[in-house]
């Protein structure tokens, strides 16, 4: 007579079961490489990993414990360490604060401060002359015809507005703006310019958002009667005065964007002259010295920024600001010092050590928060570890992952057009100058989720980009096709 212990029996079963699961995953290894083969990469460096959240297995690696530069896809790492740092339910909060006959306002590093993108989504819209125009009339409701200052205090972060590794030649560039304590309009101004009247040759006129009269800007575009568009603006390295070039055929309905100098000293520049305008005479309008003791004050108006919204914004939308801000604001937190890039990178490894161990912390290096900067690197097991450890957060799981891009929103407004998937993808994308980086998750219909990320460094070709574009649409149809098959598996056991 054969007898078979519970035990033995109990593995038999499981090794049955298990051993489809062990031949998709080897499949999937194998479609991964033959997509990599498959593509025009020469010497440019692929990373791929793709990690199963439910069980922790690596279902596919390429030199998934190799450094790459992030690019955007650092800001997985910052927005989550925020996150993990602040709470699901931080919020930044300005403070406007009427004392001793000022007017403080306390910054909070908001990113989000009258950004006009947000403005454009409100409902109904709003401009930036309306968010002014609260502030103001809640001074004037006061009975306040005369103020002795203006006074931002900014002191929240540092001053080092700019990080030394960015490309100094594109610091006038939107996604270059300055990170400041006391943000406002995304530390842009933008300009509307519209042919001139009198004809082509002649410098077309032009509107700023926000106002900004007392500025320096030489107009050296011209109108134009043939053609499309091509101005710019420029700014001149630590000053706010600009220049406007280029050819204007119509009325831009888009604003050009450029970076302003100083972004405390020139929102107290603009709430001073929205204030002269509603009456308020003043008599200085200057930044916090830091080492001011500024009076305590009644608050007039507050504005509000939830950190879901950051977050969106950060993720899908991919603002450089917002990550660089996340960075400092939780270095403050936990330091109680100004935030910088310094105390914020620090308390971003002590985070990544707490989760992920010490050695993996101490292979991330840490520049900057958005990317921008190429020193950052970090490796595709490490990220998907990370994603793994924030998909498994029970208080900020969800908001960090509908955080993220999906097919047709933010940055992947363009990407997966035409691809059927069966699960949903929030993905975060990442570009610099020879970096194209994809990472995210897929979480089937079932509920069971893969983390991937997909790094190509060293691209020098437009072939190269064009196979990096390939290679990450490509693994993220062979990992869903993987959770599929798996949800297929789980139906037909539900089934009997």
């Amino acid at each position: 007579m054969l007898t078979i212990s519970r035990t033995w029996a109990v593995c038999v079963v499981l090794n049955a079961c298990a051993a489809p699961t062990l031949a998709q995953s080897a499949a999937l290894q194998e479609r991964v490489g033959q997509a990599i083969s498959a593509g025009k990469f020469g010497t440019a460096r692929v990373g791929v990993v793709v990690r199963d959240l439910d069980s922790d297995a690596i279902l596919a690696e390429v030199r998934g414990q190799e450094k790459f530069t992030p690019a955007s896809n650092m800001k997985l790492l910052t927005s989550g360490a925020a996150l993990l740092v602040l709470s699901p339910e931080f919020r930044f909060r300005t403070e406007f604060q009427l004392a001793d006959g000022s007017l403080i306002v306390h910054g909070d590093g908001d990113p989000a401060l009258a950004d006009p993108e947000l403005l454009a989504k409100m409902s109904p819209p709003m401009t930036v002359g309306d968010v002014l125009t609260v502030v103001t009339g809640a001074v004037a409701r006061e009975g306040v015809t005369r103020l002795k200052s203006v006074v931002i205090d900014d002191r929240v972060f540092d001053r080092e507005f700019v990080h030394a590794t960015w490309a100094a030649d594109k610091l006038d560039r939107g996604y270059s703006a300055q990170v400041a304590g006391l943000n406002f309009h995304a530390n842009v101004l933008l300009a509307f310019p519209r042919p001139n009247a009198d004809g082509p040759g002649t410098p077309p006129p032009f509107t700023l958002q926000p106002e900004a009269p007392w500025l320096r800007i030489e107009n050296r575009a011209r109108t134009i009667a043939d053609g499309k568009n091509s101005v710019w603006i420029a700014r001149e390295p630590g000053t706010n005065q600009f220049t406007l070039r280029g050819d204007v055929r119509q009325a831009s309905q888009v604003g050009i964007e450029v970076t302003v100098n100083n972004p405390p000293e020139f929102f107290g520049q603009v709430l001073g002259g929205h204030l002269a305008q509603a009456g308020i005479s003043i008599d200085d309008v200057r930044v916090a010295r830091a080492d001011d003791l500024l009076p305590a004050g009644r608050t007039l108006a507050a504005i509000v920024t939830p950190i879901d919204e950051v977050l969106a914004r950060c993720n899908a939308d991919s603002a450089n600001l917002y990550a660089e801000s996340l960075m400092k604001r939780m270095g403050h937190a936990v330091t109680g010092e100004p935030g910088s890039w310094r105390n914020g990178s620090s308390v971003m490894r002590m985070v990544l050590t707490e989760h992920l161990g010490a050695q993996a912390a101490a292979g991330v290096l840490i520049a900057d928060g958005s990317g921008l900067s190429r020193d950052n690197a970090v490796s595709p097991a490490t990220l998907c570890a990370w994603l793994d450890v924030l998909a498994d957060d029970p208080r900020g799981g969800d908001v960090f992952i509908r955080s993220l891009a999906t097919p047709g929103t933010g940055t992947l407004r363009q990407r997966f057009t035409g691809v059927k998937l069966h699960s949903r993808l929030y993905a975060k994308s990442g570009f610099i100058n020879g970096v194209r980086t994809l990472s995210g998750y897929l979480v089937a219909p079932s509920g069971k989720r893969v983390a991937f990320s997909v790094m190509v460094n060293d691209i020098k070709t437009d072939a190269q980009t064009v196979s990096a574009r390939a290679l990450h649409e490509e693994v993220v149809k062979i990992a869903d096709d993987w959770l599929k098959r798996q949800d297929a598996r789980s139906d037909m056991k539900l089934g009997g």
